[in-house]
């Protein structure tokens, strides 16, 4: 099954069609990059998957369920998030403390949120920098905190 699966999408604002007829397909454990000039729709495609904007045709599917129209913070809780270019984490607050808050997502415990946390951090080989302040990090390290 496809962790990602884009059919024929497309995004219109007005008369202007920034996103014409994509299709995309990513599979568990895939890493793909999306490259292209400045307007050219990278943005829009990535608002549309994560739930920001609403696609005006086409379908989008997560593990096998159909997201279209999904709010972003129920995407969120589904396991699919999006980052931003500028990274934004609480600098002051160590790796762990980061990934904590995220975990509230899917639980009110603060003690489930943090074991899910140093899960997380365990499963991307990042547990050695849980106690280092997320401003200390390198830009890189910022960009997979987030």
């Amino acid at each position: 099954m496809n962790m990602l699966h884009v059919e024929k999408m497309t995004k219109q604002f007005g008369g202007l069609r920034a996103i014409d007829s994509l299709d995309l397909t990513i599979e568990k454990g895939e890493i793909l990059g999306l490259i292209g000039p400045n307007g050219a729709g990278k943005s829009t495609a990535f608002n549309c998957i994560a739930g920001a904007f609403a696609p005006t045709s086409g379908e989008i599917t997560f593990e096998g369920k159909r997201i279209n129209g999904h709010k972003p913070w129920n995407l969120c809780k589904a396991g699919l998030a999006r980052t931003f270019q500028i990274v934004k984490p609480f600098a002051s607050k160590n790796v762990l403390y980061n990934v904590t808050v995220a975990s509230f997502v899917t639980t009110n415990s603060r003690k489930i949120a943090e074991e899910k946390a140093l899960a997380v951090l365990e499963s991307l080989n990042f547990a050695d920098k849980k106690d280092i302040l997320a401003g200390n990090l390198t830009i890189a390290d910022r960009k997979r905190l987030e």
